[in-house]
């Protein structure tokens, strides 16, 4: 069943038994006082009958019933019969056909307390009258015809006005649930409007607030995951046919020109160390574009970790590869001598990213590289700065790109994909890379990274002190 139609069948349900409901307590109370009220009608009788016919001593002429023909009041099929205590009949209005009936209920009255009972279609109330030392007991009867005609009347008026309640009760149930359902029928047509080459588009998220917009915002959210997705595995193909074309080539050029050519075998080593170069050029491309792909996967495990060791290994090792270069490490500053460089992160892209930042400072600079680790109230602040060639401006805004390189990084060996993927990995774990840069001068690398507390959204549960 579909859920427009669900929705509409318990809404139907629901407002019909709520409507049900309340017409049956209307009936209920008000058969309940129509039959009170016939009730009081009776007692007022029946005190009427012994005031006039006991206390005035009419029992035995025909003044109280030529009273009853002309009383406007006076009740359809009205029955009036006196018993006294012995339970002999004294007097009646008219035959009385059941009188046995009627004396059978005089052991059962309490002294003192009206009894109301129903017999024979005739509704009946039984007073004890005491007067001058004797007890009578008055049973007066009637049909309330006009209370029971406006109760035949009210439970017509109640079934009709629930038969045009439940046709508008399903009206507006299909009404309600095709407003409810029309943002997801919406979502479901925005959807199908996404292929696998229109990720950009995004999904309306309404308020921004209801569960649907919430929905909506889900979506988004995976639609740009995918998006990134994509790009990345786009960018990983384009990267990599555009700039392993150039090596191969030259390694298959070399190979066939030492084939056919080369005839003694210092011109066969000559050409495989050639294409041994070009090779290792082929490795180093083929690592950094798959670190590049590797850092778009989000899907990564974090864990609580000390980000200056991590700084210190990537210290060794760039030093290492750049042997004599000299560091200028300060950990927290003067005023932060216990300073905690505690982070949730990934240990081996964090130290991929300082490596990257410490080995292009190393690689453009022979002077010392400033290496400063500081510990901020939200983030850790990691500044590197040398004072090697520089970036000029108009390349400064292209660097973070992939394969990228400037117009001054002549003789110096690179693919241009060290700060594309270091700015990667700082987002996946949340925070932000800065470069400033001044032709000449050097250049300033600037990396924060949000401590735990700030971010448990991105990082998971805080680490214990």
């Amino acid at each position: 069943m579909l859920i427009r139609n669900r929705l509409t069948l318990i809404f139907t349900l629901l407002a019909t038994a709520i409507q049900l409901t309340l017409s049956g307590i209307i009936l209920y109370f008000n058969a309940h006082f129509r039959q009170d009220e016939f009730y009081e009608r009776l007692n007022e009788k029946a005190q009427i009958a012994g005031r006039i016919l006991i206390a005035h001593r009419h029992l035995h002429d025909d003044f109280f019933r030529n009273m009853l023909r002309t009383d406007l009041l006076t009740i359809v099929d009205e029955q009036i019969s006196i018993f006294d205590e012995e339970g002999r009949l004294v007097f009646s209005n008219r035959p009385l056909a059941d009188s046995a009936y009627l004396q059978a209920q005089i052991p059962l009255l309490a002294a003192g307390q009206a009894v109301e009972f129903e017999s024979k279609g005739l509704e009946t109330v039984v007073v004890p009258y005491p007067d001058r030392g004797q007890r009578f007991y008055i049973f007066t009867s009637g049909r309330d015809r006009l209370g029971l005609a406006k109760l035949g009347t009210l439970q017509q008026i109640l079934v009709l006005a629930n038969l045009v309640g439940f046709s508008l009760i399903v009206l507006a149930g299909w009404y309600f649930s095709s407003k409810v359902l029309q943002p997801i029928s919406l979502i479901v047509e925005q959807v199908e409007q996404i292929t696998a080459s229109d990720l950009h588009l995004r999904l309306a998220e309404g308020n921004r607030q209801d569960e649907i917009a919430q929905l909506a915002m889900t979506f988004n959210d995976m639609l740009l995951r995918l998006e990134n997705a994509f790009a990345s595995q786009r960018s990983f193909v384009a990267h990599a046919s555009h700039e392993l074309r150039t090596p191969l080539t030259n390694i298959l050029g070399t190979l066939e020109t030492s084939l056919r050519y080369d005839t003694d075998m210092a011109a066969y080593q000559e050409s495989m160390a050639v294409a041994m170069e070009e090779i290792k050029h082929v490795i180093g491309l083929t690592n950094s574009l798959l670190s590049l792909a590797k850092v778009g996967d989000a899907a990564v495990a974090f864990a609580t970790l000390q980000a200056d060791d991590v700084l210190l290994t990537a210290v060794a090792q760039v030093q290492a590869k750049y042997p004599g270069r000299r560091f200028a490490i300060e950990l927290g500053g003067s005023e932060q001598a216990e300073a905690d460089f505690t982070v949730r992160g990934h240990q081996a892209l964090l130290a991929t990213a300082f490596t990257n930042v410490l080995d292009n400072a190393c690689k453009y600079s022979y002077e010392p590289v400033a290496v400063h680790l500081v510990e901020l109230p939200d983030a850790l602040k990691l500044t590197v700065t040398d004072r090697g060639r520089g970036i000029e401006p108009q390349d400064l805004a292209h660097v973070r790109d992939p394969l990228y390189r400037g117009n001054n990084t002549e003789g110096v060996p690179g693919f241009g994909i060290g700060l594309a993927v270091t700015e990667k990995i700082v987002a996946l774990h949340g925070g932000t890379m800065a470069l400033a840069s001044t032709v000449g001068h050097g250049t300033t690398v600037t990396l924060r990274i949000p401590r735990p507390e700030v971010a448990p959204g991105l990082f998971g549960a805080t680490a214990a002190a």
